[in-house]
């Protein structure tokens, strides 16, 4: 039985390979994307919108593959929680509880790690046919001192299958 499993397992994902194919790649980037004097204080307690990124002529049934990285540095001697949303729309909405990914990160005292790349990593299936579609990234600070410092980097890959 394990055989047999493990065989229907690699031709079902030898099917998906030929039938998956990249049909946009869209992508915002700080300019320039490094770690820099001028960052930029997010407010605390604020969803500040920091990339976003539009693919076109998206179907039923695509996957858009969404990856980036988010310098944050922390400028407070206690740590800090940051709390990173992707919102999915055109026009971007961003609402609260209405996201498509959460990730809380956690940033040590200055001094003390306190400067990361904070990864991002997701997959969206489209649920129904669409002209436009809208990934907006925002983050949140639960205290003062946080700052975006590059790198900024947010890709987005549509795959049809």
């Amino acid at each position: 039985m394990g055989n047999n499993y493990c065989h229907k397992h690699h031709k079902d994902k030898e099917d998906h390979k030929r039938r998956a194919s990249f049909a946009d790649f869209e992508f915002y980037t700080l300019t320039p994307n490094v770690s820099v004097d001028n960052r930029f204080e997010l407010p605390v307690n604020t969803e500040t919108t920091v990339a976003s990124v539009t693919v076109e002529q998206v179907k039923a049934g695509d996957l858009v593959w969404l990856n980036g990285v988010f310098g944050l540095d922390n400028d407070d001697n206690d740590p800090r929680e940051i709390e990173m949303r992707v919102y999915k729309g055109t026009p971007p909405v961003i609402i609260p509880g209405q996201e498509i990914y959460l990730a809380r990160i956690d940033i040590d005292g200055e001094n003390d790690g306190d400067q990361i790349v904070a990864p991002l990593a997701h997959v969206d299936e489209i649920a129904e046919n669409d002209r436009n579609v809208t990934y907006t990234v925002t983050v949140r600070p639960d205290g003062d001192e946080v700052y975006l410092n590059g790198p900024v980097t947010l890709t987005a890959a549509l795959i049809k299958r």
